[in-house]
């Protein structure tokens, strides 16, 4: 374990980050482990540490600590959204990296959906945080010219028409998020897709890509292209048949866990 003067302890970290949240359930959370491996998992778009929750238990139970934390503008109001981005996303990302660097001997990040994209520019950005990174569903484009389109369209309504509940291959499970999203959001979004894809060449650390090969959200064309681009010198890939978008807490969860303890094993990590 590192320990350097003026270090966070990851609960400190979480302590401070709960007095963002308001929504009942959408906290960030810090799990011990035993292990010396960290975890970082970041969520996805309008969504909280909640959405990790199966993800964050598994890695657990396998003796590894885990940080979930709720990004800026999340767990609160969609309004809140209107006054953060990619930048706040990746001080905050950043920040948690570093509690986790100062207190444990290896750290990997793990994100979903956009949050994949975020630990995309966290482990390219600052690789002497980062010794793994685990992408799932990871936008780096969408390929959805309707959506993009209604972003910009002109309209007296500030907000998108609506997000389709996700779809699910087993029972569905409840998540927490947003229900209305503004379109100034959505094109923060698209900003990080974009950004993501920019610093793909940069990312130094082992990688593992996991991605459902029927999402409807992110096509498999995406997790093709971080393969194709990234700097990794080592890049393995699960795909998934049992899940669309939010693989995570549908049926593939489980398979999701097992490849990330591999992958550890596999690196040493």
């Amino acid at each position: 374990m590192n320990q350097h003067l003026n270090s966070q302890n990851p609960l400190d970290y979480v302590a401070r980050q709960k007095q963002l949240v308001t929504i009942d359930g959408a906290t960030p959370y810090f799990i011990e482990g035993s292990s010396g491996t960290a975890f970082l998992l970041l969520h996805g778009w309008s969504a909280s540490a909640e959405s990790v929750r199966f993800l964050a238990s598994g890695l657990a139970g396998a003796g590894h600590a885990v940080l979930a934390p709720t990004l800026p503008g999340h767990g609160s109001s969609n309004l809140e959204m209107l006054t953060v981005g990619p930048v706040e996303w990746n001080e905050a990302a950043r920040d948690a990296a570093k509690t986790l660097r100062d207190n444990f001997q290896s750290v990997v990040v793990m994100g979903v959906s956009m949050g994949g994209a975020l630990a995309i520019q966290l482990a390219a950005t600052s690789p002497q945080l980062i010794d793994g990174l685990v992408t799932i569903n990871a936008p780096i484009f969408m390929g959805n010219s309707s959506f993009a389109s209604e972003i910009v369209a002109s309209s007296a309504d500030p907000y998108l028409e609506g997000w389709n509940v996700p779809s699910f291959f087993g029972e569905p499970v409840e998540e927490i998020s947003y229900p209305k999203r503004h379109k100034k959001s959505g094109a923060d979004l698209y900003s990080m897709c974009g950004l993501a894809r920019e610093l793909l060449p940069l990312v130094t650390s082992p990688m593992l890509v996991v991605q459902s090969i029927l999402d409807p959200v992110v096509p498999k064309a995406s997790a093709d292209e971080i393969l194709a681009r990234s700097g990794a010198p080592s890049k393995d890939v699960l795909w998934l048949e049992q899940s669309y978008h939010v693989s995570q807490l549908d049926l593939d969860r489980d398979r999701i866990i097992a490849a990330a303890l591999t992958f550890l094993a596999a690196h040493d990590l």
